[in-house]
């Protein structure tokens, strides 16, 4: 098998190539453009099978791939698990190691990341912008918030960017500087809401074509926004061969670290996804102010756990019930949580 390692630049990227009888070559820089890459696939073998860095670099590459009809022997590798010891680093010798140990892929796997479909990866954008529209909003009421704490200013009401809120900043006197500082505040922040709509309406619009979204949005604290964030960042269940899989992918299961007769519990890995871990988060948050199963799961452990280490349990739980509701094909059961009456079926979530 030929096997091609390409270390991805902005504008560059070095190519290696390992023919049949293990010789290993190298040639570049190549122009990281769409006509770069399409001059590499013409000269390559239709056999020939590439690696590529997971990277912002490596996505175009891969996009690039994927529409010449490349994207069947394209490998999106995350290599900051192989050879993180090593002490010289290049990118010719980085671009070589790709390509050896594509070479033996099938006895050693590579560290492959999910490259998504169209589809999912226009999804996965804009869940991704209205999260980032929504903290870009965040940013600007807490900075006016600042600016009047600066000037020693309680508001009387709960929301400054309501109608009573304005109508109450209207009537305090600030700096020229500050007043100038808060109604550009303002216009931002009417402007961001105004963008938050769209993108909202831009999800909402994407609901008939992944029939998921609304399986999750029956679970409690799962609503219209946070059902995408989740979905987009799973992809498809085949990804995860277990709830466990998919609990450890947005990093919310605490490390171990053992040796010999040590065994030391530490805080969540963190690894994966923010954004789903966010998510789950958020719903975990909503889920235990109400009167469920979660909610009084929460409240035994809090008899014993600070606050944030219940609430990481409980979104453990909700990644649990996401992958049962995604796994059965139905919608969420409460009856499979806490102690089930006598001749109940048994529940999806806990098949999980």
């Amino acid at each position: 098998m030929i096997t091609i390692g390409v270390d991805v630049h902005k504008r560059q990227c070095t190519v290696a190539i390992q023919q049949e009888g293990g010789e290993l070559k190298c040639f570049g820089p190549m122009e990281n453009t769409r006509e770069g890459w399409r001059e590499l696939l013409e000269q390559l073998p239709p056999e020939a099978e590439i690696a590529l860095e997971v990277s912002t670099s490596g996505y175009f590459a891969m996009s690039v791939l994927e529409e010449a009809g490349g994207r069947d022997r394209a490998h999106w590798v995350d290599t900051a698990g192989i050879d993180s010891l090593r002490k010289q680093k290049y990118d010719r010798l980085d671009a070589k190691r790709l390509a050896r140990k594509l070479s033996v892929a099938d006895q050693d796997p590579l560290p492959e990341a999910w490259f998504p479909p169209p589809a999912m990866r226009a999804l996965r954008l804009r869940a991704r912008q209205r999260c980032w529209l929504a903290v870009l909003r965040a940013q600007v009421k807490n900075r006016l918030q600042s600016l009047l704490q600066m000037h020693g200013l309680r508001p009387a009401v709960t929301d400054v960017f309501g109608k009573a809120g304005r109508a109450w900043r209207a009537t305090q006197v600030l700096p020229e500087a500050t007043r100038e500082s808060v109604e550009q505040l303002l216009r931002v922040h009417d402007f961001l809401g105004q963008e938050l709509e769209k993108a909202e309406g831009y999800l909402h619009a994407v609901d008939r074509q992944f029939p998921e979204l609304a399986r999750l949005r029956t679970l409690p604290g799962i609503g219209e926004i946070l059902a995408p964030v989740i979905w987009r960042e799973m992809g498809t269940l085949e990804r995860f061969r277990s709830a466990d899989a998919w609990v450890n992918y947005p990093g919310l299961v605490p490390s171990l670290y053992e040796s010999g007769e040590v065994s030391i519990r530490g805080g969540i890995t963190h690894p994966g996804s923010a954004w789903v871990r966010w998510a789950l988060v958020q719903a975990a948050n909503g889920v235990i102010q109400g009167v469920n199963p979660f909610a009084r799961r929460y409240r035994r452990l809090r008899r014993r756990k600070p606050a944030n280490v219940a609430k990481t349990a409980i979104a453990r739980s909700r990644a649990r019930c996401v992958y049962g509701v995604l796994k059965s094909g139905g919608n969420y059961q409460e009856v499979g949580w806490g102690r089930r009456p006598r001749g109940a079926s048994e529940a999806w979530s806990r098949q999980a």
